[in-house]
């Protein structure tokens, strides 16, 4: 168990806090209001009684912040006195070990060290009892009576405490004694209901005001009124002849400097920590008080088995659990050390290996597998750059060193260096740059120091040194650039410019003296006299190939430049044509009618991207091909046009220039419509290719018929295959997006589109029973409207909506008679079905049906007799097949003649049929238009073998014995 305050003070010992409020004085409170007062709760006892909350220094900085330049040696900012050494005769407060010429800051830290009262509770009080911490020369009468002590509102001062020192350790000694347990002062009960008079006119009356703490209590024994509403609603200045102002002034003071003077003690939010933390069951039970600590701005702490808690003013009360952290931690000080007052709780984190770490004001603490080591706050910027332990760096692996020249440190990380010097920011060098920097020999090498973070450029990497910078290209090795390269290099856009990444390191091994470094676009050059230029080998060395000077490309016409598009590469203008390099391409010239060309598409930056080998020519053809990443290009007496994409690849295959498809005459042209795609024509046909797909050569007629119906762009849209010839009547076929052509020398040309085409493949295209086609769909409107085409053994026709059905042979030669789909049948709504009783065939059409057998010829029964017929068997039942269409009997009735009956309709009665020898009967005299007229109902047959039907005339029986007879 520790004990006693020397241990203590090595545990929990506080550290040096960078926190603006207590190096300057805060500005007011923004929007501070009377209203916010509470008469019973004035200043919280943490803030109050607190003997560590301003260092002498802090408080030195903050009268000279508040007075600016003094005019006399009263002044506190530059006052001194010599003090005596004293101890009270009652009260808590320690003994005052005087010296001479002390400045009034040390008194005043002193005293709050001595009293355990808060060096802000003395500056408010002296400067609202005398405005002393603003007075720029105050008198000596002011300074005899500073903090107001012993000068009671009804009365003269008591000379006893007259001076400064007197003043404020004699008035700390009171303020701290007021409300102790163990001191005399009891008429104002904590935790109770008081009345505090609002001024010293008892005529003013009082105020019932609950007291909520000894800090509140001692400003009233102090100062024993309570502002009225006229003093807070004029917060800055004067209420009326009842006000009073002294604690309100107080707390205005306060609140205006040095920020909330109420809120949780820090005793309490330890205890409120402790509990969230887990209390006994997480921590254990506590081994110590809650004791003050002096160090570093001050503040308190408390041990327990498992841990301890701090708190302090600007970091609150945090947690530093018992372990590898606590251990380190305790080793340099605790938070009387230089890693200070802990700023977040531990926390674990999974990367790179897991681990655990703490931050605290002075630096961090992080223990992985490695070990447990601080980066101090002079490393923690370069680390936290890189996101710390979760980041490239990892876990630290080492304690800082700082034996690096001009005083500079470093420190070892999983993934590298964090370096830094004095008064300057600390950077973290790692990756293939941290390789190539301590293998150049670290700070003490040529590269020296690092000054900037190591930063994205790219696609790599790249950090500047005092003496230069370094690059890496992705993964790869990082190479370090200076002097007049570097100069050069930056006005070139460094990495992301027009050189790229370096690719080696300077040499200096050409002739004259002269020095070189390679980049990726080119490489610089500097001359022995330190001037630095661009320059591309791998183009000299096309230059050279190409002539040089007295050759096709003739002089130079203009500087190396870098171009970024296509993934970047260097161009140098001669008088005869550039040449252009590209990494990975190689250096390449382009010039004539092909350089006329490609500049046409925006030369390197456009479509065909860089040149991929010099132009290939066959002097006596006249032609010439060079190829690029994008496509080639072709010239010829015809033009010169460049061919890419799927299209090259199939002209390629075909045998290019000398092949089928002859040279080309366009360039390529896009095409918007039917989803896309390109078309280039050549001197023997075009080529077209959908994006994506292969491309498909269209030519001869078969390219006339395609060019008539709007080629890619038309109803066809792109061709999906190559032509098919060889079919009959020397014919050819080409399949599209959105039908087929089919040409003959019979026929011509003529396309197939949508539900036809499909139709037609069915029944076997131009080979199959219907041959080719003789007209492209057409558009019938009569009969609802819809579409017909002819091919040489049917016609396909569909109505409005309706599926496409043929019509063909003797049905058709029958269908064209009474006017096709156009005439009273009109469209077909199925295809013909043969096989039928005496090798019939029937089709229906929206008018009818047509039965058809070689006996009867081709006859339509009309939708109103199909049902009748359908009923008594069809051709195979007792009517047998229809000998007749439909013919018109007087103006009000039908007839129809079948093998085996006749049927009659009258108006829109039913269909009655007439046969045997009662239609022999009938016949005889005179049908429909005899005497009987119209069946009005069907033949019945009895036992007796008598058959009997009635008509409009009478009722006609029939017997074979008896022949007929009306009835």
């Amino acid at each position: 168990m520790m004990t006693g305050k020397k241990t203590w003070a090595a545990l929990i010992a506080a550290a040096a806090v960078i926190v603006a409020l207590l190096l300057a004085p805060a500005g007011p409170a923004t929007g501070l209001a009377g209203s916010q007062f509470n008469a019973g709760n004035i200043i919280s006892d943490g803030n109050f009684y607190n003997g560590a909350a301003m260092s002498e220094g802090e408080i030195q900085n903050f009268l000279q912040a508040r007075v600016g330049s003094c005019a006399n040696s009263n002044c506190l900012a530059i006052h001194r006195e010599d003090t005596p050494t004293r101890t009270w005769g009652f009260g808590t407060c320690s003994t005052y070990v005087g010296a001479s010429a002390e400045s009034a800051a040390r008194i005043i830290f002193k005293v709050q060290q001595a009293c355990n009262l808060s060096a802000k509770v003395i500056l408010v009080t002296l400067e609202k009892e005398q405005g002393l911490v603003t007075d720029r020369a105050p008198s000596d009468g002011t300074m005899r009576k500073a903090m107001g002590y012993g000068c009671p509102d009804t009365s003269v001062c008591d000379s006893t405490y007259y001076g400064f020192f007197n003043q404020v350790f004699a008035a700390g000694r009171q303020l701290t004694w007021y409300s102790n347990p163990g001191g005399s002062f009891t008429s104002i009960r904590v935790g109770q209901y008081n009345a505090i008079r609002l001024n010293p006119d008892a005529s003013c009356g009082s105020a019932n005001v609950w007291i909520a703490n000894r800090a509140t209590a001692a400003l009233y024994y102090y100062t024993p009124y309570t502002p009225n509403a006229a003093a807070l609603s004029n917060l800055y200045g004067t209420g009326d002849s009842c006000s009073a102002y002294g604690n309100r002034n107080f707390w205005r003071i306060y609140n205006d400097w040095f920020g909330a003077s109420v809120g949780p003690d820090g005793p309490t939010l330890i205890a409120a920590e402790y509990a969230a933390q887990g209390g006994a069951a997480s921590l254990g039970v506590a081994v110590s008080g809650v004791l003050p600590i002096s160090e570093n701005g001050g503040g308190l702490g408390q041990a327990f088995a498992n841990g301890s808690i701090y708190w302090s003013a600007s970091t609150g009360a945090l947690t530093v659990r018992a372990g590898a952290i606590r251990d380190y931690y305790f080793r340099f000080g605790g938070a009387g050390g230089s890693l200070g007052w802990p700023t977040y709780n531990q926390s674990p984190i999974a990367a790179n290996g897991g681990g655990s770490a703490q931050s605290f004001t002075g630096g961090s603490i992080y223990a992985s597998p490695a070990g447990a080591f601080a980066v101090s706050a002079a490393a923690r910027r370069g680390y936290f750059t890189q996101s710390g332990a979760e980041g490239v760096m990892g876990w630290p692996k080492a304690d800082q060193v700082c034996d690096l020249a001009g005083g500079g440190c470093s420190q070892a990380f999983q993934g590298g260096n964090v370096y830094w010097t004095p008064g300057t920011d600390s950077y973290a060098v790692f990756g293939p740059i941290s390789a190539a920097f301590m293998a150049s020999g670290g700070t003490g090498g040529p590269w020296g120091q690092p000054v900037s973070d190591l930063v994205v450029a790219g696609s790599g990497s790249g950090q500047a040194y005092s003496n230069g910078s370094a690059y890496a290209n992705g993964s790869g090795p990082a190479f370090y650039v200076s002097g007049p390269v570097r100069d050069l290099y930056f006005a070139r856009g460094g990495a992301t410019g027009s050189l790229g990444f370096p690719t080696a390191s300077q040499r200096c091994d050409l002739p004259n003296g002269e020095c070189t470094q390679p980049f990726q676009y080119g490489a610089v050059i500097v001359t022995k006299a330190g001037v630095a230029r661009v320059a591309s080998p791998e183009i000299e060395a096309a230059y050279a190939r190409n002539g040089g000077a007295g050759g096709r490309l003739g002089q130079r016409s203009g500087e190396l430049l870098y171009y970024s598009a296509n993934g970047g590469g260097l161009a140098q203008a001669y008088v005869g044509g550039p040449v252009y390099w590209k990494q990975g391409l190689g250096a390449f010239a382009v010039t004539s009618k092909i350089k006329d060309a490609y500049f046409a598409t925006a030369g390197a930056a456009g479509p065909f991207g860089w040149p991929k080998q010099d132009a290939q020519c066959n002097n006596a053809a006249g032609t010439c091909t060079q190829a690029f990443e994008g496509g080639t290009f072709f010239s010829s007496d015809s033009g010169t046009f460049g061919v890419m994409g799927a299209v090259l690849a199939a002209y390629t295959a075909s045998g290019g220039p000398s092949g089928a498809w002859g040279a080309p005459l366009s360039g390529s042209i896009g095409v918007s419509e039917n989803g896309g795609g390109q078309g280039q024509a050549f001197a023997q046909g075009s080529a077209y290719a959908a994006t994506p797909g292969p491309a498909r050569f269209v030519s001869g007629a078969v390219r006339d018929t395609y060019f008539a119906y709007g080629g890619a762009a038309g109803v066809l849209g792109f061709p999906t295959a190559d032509a098919q010839c060889g079919l009959p009547g020397n014919g050819c076929a080409q399949s599209f997006q959105n039908g087929s052509i089919y040409w003959s020398s019979a026929t011509g040309g003529q396309i197939v589109t949508g539900a036809f085409a499909a139709k037609y493949f069915a029944a076997g295209g131009a080979t199959g029973a219907w041959g080719m086609p003789l007209t492209g769909a057409q558009f019938i409107a009569p009969n609802g409207g819809g579409f017909g085409q002819a091919f040489q053994s049917a016609s396909l026709y569909s109505a409005t909506g309706g599926a496409p059905f043929a019509v063909t042979g003797a049905i058709r030669d029958y269908y064209f008679s009474t006017s096709g789909a156009a005439g009273a049948l009109g469209f077909p709504v199925s295809d013909v079905e043969c096989g039928l009783a005496g090798g019939s065939c029937r089709q229906a059409f929206q008018g009818g049906t047509v039965f058809w057998s070689a006996a009867t010829g081709a006859q339509t029964v009309a939708s109103e007799y199909l049902t009748k017929y359908t009923a008594s068997g069809g051709p195979a039942g007792t009517w047998g097949l229809p000998t007749t269409s439909l013919l018109a009997v007087n103006v009000s009735g039908t007839a129809q003649a079948f093998q085996s009956v006749s049927a009659y309709r009258l108006g829109t009665s039913g269909v009655f049929a007439v046969a045997g020898g009662i239609r022999d009967f009938y016949f005889a005299r005179g049908g429909a238009t005899g005497v009987l007229g119209y069946p009005t109902g069907d033949a019945a047959c009895g036992s007796n073998a008598v058959c009997s039907q009635q008509f409009q005339g009478g009722r006609v029986s029939y017997s074979s014995a008896a022949g007929g007879t009306i009835g």
